[in-house]
């Protein structure tokens, strides 16, 4: 009888492997994969978390899973798509989530048989040694003793041994320790409100230092509410927003890598309570990027602000249209560059980043694009001006050594670093406390560096440079 029940397939194992498939095949990103599917709004609430959490994290782990999996297939190499994510399924219970074996297992061969009869006996054989194995490679048994703690922190979060090394080294080993432990762990939920909005739904959530903020959220009631749908509030990072407040200044802004535009909401929002008259360009490469944020504003009754679409290495071609408006060269007041970066201090919320994310990309080329954005930007900070520079990363590269690469060059020479708790808006009534939630993550030389722990919000990094 007991056995009968666990060789049954659950249907939210069966809605994860689909998505799981699809999202390998399409490029997609599995949540949206995920929320997509007619059979996966067909599960219960209990059966749609569970598919959720498969999905992700097979999504977050699926290079430390195949690490595991193909030392116990004859030919890796041969085993479909299809079979291979239904392994990772089952060994992701087994190493991950501590399911019981004889569940893991029998689930396994059943999500197996589900896609591939004939394969059913391989994947009882392989998830059973999978099983006995589990432990023993998380505490990365048989890898060299003075290497045995990075393996081991790496295969714990399911990390790219590399990025673990990298972590390490831009973080210190107590800080990677607390991104690693936290990486297979929900993100706490924060939104930024609208300030036309007086009386906030029940959403949960509460005040937290931000105005405008509130963290803690309860995702279902907040989209229950239909306050996003109203452009009434946006989600974002508690850290993220410390980072939009931080941008906002009175005059004239320019927004480099604006994407949809949660930071172009927030800074009109922040603006709006401090009481600051602002002009603002949004400028992000997509055109299609641009059109969502623009009906998001309009729907916001958020005014003076422009949005256009260019590449911003060549920030005179872009904003040639603007120029010539003016009939001349516009210098602005804020330059704000959130720029392009590996998104590894927000790795909780975005599975794929660490599987897809090569060391390359991550240690060379995007601090080369970063520093060529930097340049750029420069160019168009009025004397006295102020350019902000900021990723949701928490690697070295991409952070301090690119603020001190541009500082080095002939374009930085006219900046100076300068704290970011010290930036204007927080000294104005009712800030003093987001300061303070600032100075928590500074480090002596006013850099703003978060990073993820258990119950904490994302890495973010964020530097102020004023023009002298």
């Amino acid at each position: 009888m007991g056995d009968a029940l666990v060789s049954r397939l659950a249907p939210a194992r069966s809605v994860a492997l689909a998505a799981l498939v699809e999202s390998e095949r399409g490029g997609a990103y599995v949540r949206e994969v995920l929320d997509a599917m007619p059979r996966a709004r067909k599960l219960d609430a209990r059966d749609r978390g569970f598919a959720m959490r498969l999905a992700l994290g097979v999504t977050a782990t699926t290079g430390a899973l195949d690490e595991l999996l193909d030392a116990y297939l004859a030919r890796p190499q041969k085993v479909s798509v299809r079979v291979r994510t239904a392994l990772r399924i089952a060994a992701f219970e087994l190493v991950y989530l501590g399911t019981a074996a004889e569940v893991a297992v029998s689930q396994g061969v059943e999500l197996v048989r589900s896609q591939a009869k004939s394969a059913a006996g391989l994947a009882n054989a392989v998830l059973r040694r999978v099983a006995d194995a589990a432990a023993g490679y998380l505490a990365a048994d048989g890898v060299d003793a003075d290497r045995r703690p990075l393996v081991s922190m790496a295969r714990r979060a399911g990390l790219p041994l590399w990025l673990g090394e990298a972590l390490v080294r831009s973080l210190g080993a107590e800080g990677a320790s607390q991104l690693a432990h936290a990486q297979l762990m929900a993100a706490p939920l924060a939104v930024q409100m609208n300030p036309r909005v007086h009386t906030v739904p029940a959403i949960g959530g509460d005040p937290c230092g931000l105005p405008g903020a509130l963290a803690g959220v309860d995702g279902p009631r907040l989209v229950a509410s239909g306050i996003l749908d109203a452009a009434d509030a946006v989600v974002s990072d508690l850290n993220a927003q410390l980072v939009a407040t931080a941008a906002t200044r009175p005059g004239t802004c320019l927004e480099i890598g604006a994407g949809r535009g949660t930071k172009t909401f927030m800074m009109a929002a922040q603006a709006a309570r401090a009481g600051y008259a602002r002009d603002h360009v949004a400028l992000d490469l997509h055109e299609r990027k641009c059109a969502l944020n623009r009906e998001r504003l309009e729907l916001a009754a958020m005014e003076r602000i422009e949005t256009v679409a260019g590449d911003a290495r060549d920030l005179d071609g872009v904003l040639a249209a603007i120029d010539g408006r003016a009939s001349e060269r516009i210098l602005f007041d804020t330059v704000f560059v959130d720029a392009p970066c590996s998104g590894t201090g927000t790795m909780r919320r975005h599975p794929e980043t660490p599987w897809r994310l090569s060391a390359r990309e991550a240690l060379w080329d995007l601090p080369e694009l970063q520093l060529e954005l930097l340049r750029q930007a420069s160019g168009r900070v009025r004397p006295g001006g102020e350019l902000i520079y900021a990723t949701c990363s928490v690697l070295g590269a991409e952070n301090d050594a690119a603020i001190d690469a541009f500082l080095a060059g002939p374009e930085g020479s006219r900046f100076c670093v300068r704290p970011v708790s010290d930036a204007a808006i927080f000294h104005e009534e009712g800030f003093q406390g987001a300061a303070a939630l600032i100075r928590r993550w500074e480090s002596e030389r006013g850099l703003f560096q978060s990073v993820p722990a258990p119950q904490a919000y994302d890495g973010h990094f964020c530097a102020r440079l004023v023009r002298i």
